[in-house]
């Protein structure tokens, strides 16, 4: 069996038991619909993994996934819910950008909208008593920036050319 014939069987599979649960749950279609939201974000990720060169499918994988897992909660748990998780927009693209930074090219063009938006993201989110927070979400926020920038073994040092060894006569 190739990959080829794999995704369209799994893909009926998940769609019969999405439209089973109703008849086996209390969960009904209205609660259900963010699945299909959920489902492009996850074989996004899916799609990574099968080819870690494709770096770029980590942005929308990571958006749309979020995205679709809080409007799953908000179904669930009621849409007034929304007026304390809407930082999760921000989030969501933050951490986007930092999976694209970790696994990608390590361009500085990544990392700088993804600390900026998930510092955003988490400074709304916590909203109330913001002075207690502030302050370690920032450092919280440097140590990722560090952690992300660390040198991987056989890594040349950011910023440093490597010339080739002078060849022997």
């Amino acid at each position: 069996m190739n990959n080829r014939s794999l995704f369209p069987g799994i893909t009926l599979i998940v769609l019969g038991v999405i439209f089973l649960l109703p008849n086996f749950t209390s969960l009904r279609w209205h609660e259900l619909w963010p699945l299909f939201v959920i489902a492009p974000g996850l074989w996004f990720f899916a799609m990574f993994a099968r080819d870690r060169k494709q770096y770029g499918l980590l942005l929308p994988a990571t958006v749309v996934t979020v995205t679709g897992a809080l409007l799953l909660y908000c179904t669930m748990a009621g849409w007034g819910a929304m007026t304390d998780l809407w930082p999760l927009f921000l989030i969501a693209p933050g951490a986007g950008f930092l999976l694209m930074y970790r696994f990608g090219s390590k361009e500085t063009g990544l990392l700088i909208p993804g600390l900026v938006l998930l510092v955003l993201g988490v400074f709304f989110l916590i909203g109330g008593g913001l002075e207690e927070y502030f302050w370690p979400v920032i450092l919280i926020g440097v140590g990722i920036l560090i952690l992300l920038r660390r040198k991987t073994p056989g890594e040349p040092p950011p910023g440093s050319t490597t010339t080739p060894p002078p060849h022997a006569a």
